[in-house]
């Protein structure tokens, strides 16, 4: 990967562990129905969210490839789009940034 690929993938990490205490803290207070996570695309600026229920998100971190974005927020150079929803897409990071992502997934 190149820098700016390094980069990308290493927001994603960043925004990813957000939504892990965000799903501890659901997980604490036994909130149903859907919480607000958000978005793990590897965009800097990016300050969206998405809603999901405590299944779908683990669904989702089932895989340490995989992340959850809103829709349009996909990079089809570094993952691919392996689930859609209206509000949100499941994308797993391929080659060489799907192997470092599964290594840095936390739950790992």
């Amino acid at each position: 990967m190149n820098r700016q690929e390094e980069r990308y993938v290493r927001n994603e990490w960043l925004f990813r562990e957000v939504n892990e205490r965000i799903a501890e803290v659901n997980e604490t207070f036994d909130v149903e129905g859907q919480a607000e996570f958000l978005c793990e695309c590897g965009r800097q600026i990016c300050l969206a969210s998405v809603e999901l229920t405590r299944a779908q998100y683990e669904a989702v971190r089932g895989e340490g490839q995989r992340f959850v974005v809103v829709p349009g927020h996909e990079d089809g150079s570094l993952e691919r789009v392996v689930h859609r929803e209206p509000e949100f897409l499941v994308v797993e990071k391929i080659g060489e940034a799907g192997e470092e992502s599964e290594e840095q997934d936390p739950r790992s």
